[in-house]
C-alpha cells in the first residue's frame, strides 16, 4: 500500500512546531504557557538538523551522554555551565517528546531522564538564565516538563515522525521546502 507523502510549506520550521504545538496545547485540558511553546518550537527547529543533536567526535557520530555531560556541568565555567545544562534539557525534551520508543530500549528507564531533563532546567533557572526576559522561564519549564513531553508526543502522533532519522535533517537537505521522505501525511 503506498503511503501519501506532504510536503511542509513554512517559513520556518519554528512556525510549523509553533503552530501545531498550539492546536495541541489549546485542546488540552490544562495547557500550558504560550512561552512553553513558543520555545518547545524553537528547540524542535534547532534540532531538526541532525549534527545538532548528535556529538561528532574525529569524524564519527555518538549520541550524546547525557548523564556524564550533567555530572560535568559543575567544574565548567558559568556560560558553558549554562549551555550544557540548556543542551541537556532540550535533547531529552526532543528525545522523549518525540522518539520515547528510543529512549525505552536504553538500560536506564524514561524516568531518568525525565528528571535529568528537569533538573538541567531548574538549574539553568538557577543561574538566572533568561528567555526573551521572561522571569523564571526554566524554573516554570522544569515544573512543566513532563507535561510539555507529552503535548510533543501527541504532535508526534499527529505529525508521524516514524523515526528519529526521519525527524532529523541533513545538512545538505535545508531549503525552505523539506524533503517530502522527512514526514508522512496524516
Amino acid at each position: 500500500m503506498k503511503e501519501n507523502k506532504q510536503i511542509i510549506q513554512s517559513a520556518s520550521l519554528t512556525q510549523f512546531f509553533f503552530k501545531t504545538l498550539t492546536e495541541v496545547n489549546h485542546r488540552s485540558v490544562c495547557p500550558v504557557p504560550e512561552e512553553l511553546i513558543l520555545y518547545s518550537s524553537q528547540v524542535l527547529d534547532q534540532y531538526a538538523l541532525s549534527e545538532n543533536f548528535y556529538q561528532i567526535n574525529e569524524g564519527k557520530v555518538n549520541e550524546k551522554v547525557l548523564g556524564i555531560s550533567y555530572l560535568e556541568a559543575h567544574t565548567m565555567s558559568p556560560i558553558d555551565r549554562k549551555r550544557t545544562y540548556k543542551d541537556i534539557g532540550d535533547s531529552v525534551l526532543v528525545q522523549l517528546g518525540l522518539f520515547s520508543d528510543r529512549v525505552k530500549s536504553k538500560a536506564v528507564n524514561e524516568s531518568y531522564y525525565i528528571d535529568l531533563g528537569r533538573s538541567s532546567y531548574e538549574k539553568m533557572g538557577r543561574l538566572n538564565c533568561s528567555f526573551y526576559d521572561i522571569p523564571n522561564f526554566y524554573l516554570q519549564l522544569s515544573t512543566s516538563f513532563e507535561y510539555l513531553i507529552k503535548l510533543l508526543m501527541i504532535m508526534n502522533e499527529k505529525n508521524k515522525f516514524n523515526s528519529f532519522e526521519d525527524y532529523l535533517i541533513e545538512q545538505n537537505e535545508c531549503s525552505p521546502i523539506i524533503s517530502p521522505s522527512k514526514f508522512k501525511a496524516s
